[in-house]
């Protein structure tokens, strides 16, 4: 369909090219809901395939902000990186990146303002984070909105399909890392990525 569509809206101007648009802009958003749906089943049934290697944090970031910044560059910030060398992380790096779409992509929807993408380490963790100025979500739903078609009070209005988070937590748990969800510092959320720390790679 979304093919198709695409073919259609390269020959149709005026209103005939909205509609095919909106036809095209739908059938990609099912395809999309449709691979979540297949990442669930796998999940349930402990088959979703991960490719996991050691990975730099901050070329890993990097790299995130430079595939979403076409979302909203008048908005989407990178924090400058850390004095301290960073601890490597061991992940499924189309998967990460999966994750932080996900992530900026309901900051952009659900607050106003900037979104920045940030990095931090403890002795024993490396933790990815998507900072709002929004409103945040309420402590007492934080727990709830992870879960599968869940939506927060702060949602109600803007269009979801309340999967995002829940995607996230289904990726994060299966590469052993975890989803927090946390206030951010002057307000809004601090949406974080928590990985533990790995051993950098020997220098070749």
């Amino acid at each position: 369909i979304s093919s198709h569509a695409q073919s259609l809206q390269s020959c149709s101007g005026g209103a005939s090219g909205r509609v095919v648009g909106l036809i095209a802009a739908e059938a990609e958003r099912m395809g999309a809901l449709i691979s979540v749906m297949l990442d669930f089943a796998r999940g349930d049934s402990g088959r979703l395939g991960l490719a996991l290697e050691p990975m730099d944090p901050e070329a890993l970031l990097l790299e995130a902000f430079e595939r979403l910044l076409p979302l909203d560059p008048s908005r989407l910030l990178l924090a400058p990186a850390l004095r301290d060398p960073l601890a490597w992380i061991e992940i499924d790096r189309e998967r990460v990146q999966q994750c932080l779409a996900a992530l900026v992509d309901n900051a952009l929807k659900y607050a106003t303002g900037p979104v920045e993408l940030a990095l931090s380490q403890s002795p024993s963790s490396v933790v990815l984070h998507v900072l709002d100025r929004g409103s945040g979500i309420p402590e007492l739903e934080r727990a709830a909105v992870v879960q599968r078609f869940a939506r927060g009070s702060t949602a109600v209005g803007t269009r979801g399909s309340g999967i995002g988070l829940a995607t996230v937590t289904l990726l994060m748990e299966a590469m052993h890392g975890q989803l927090v969800i946390a206030e951010a510092p002057g307000g809004g959320a601090d949406m974080q990525l928590r990985f533990s720390a790995s051993n950098r790679p020997p220098a070749p």
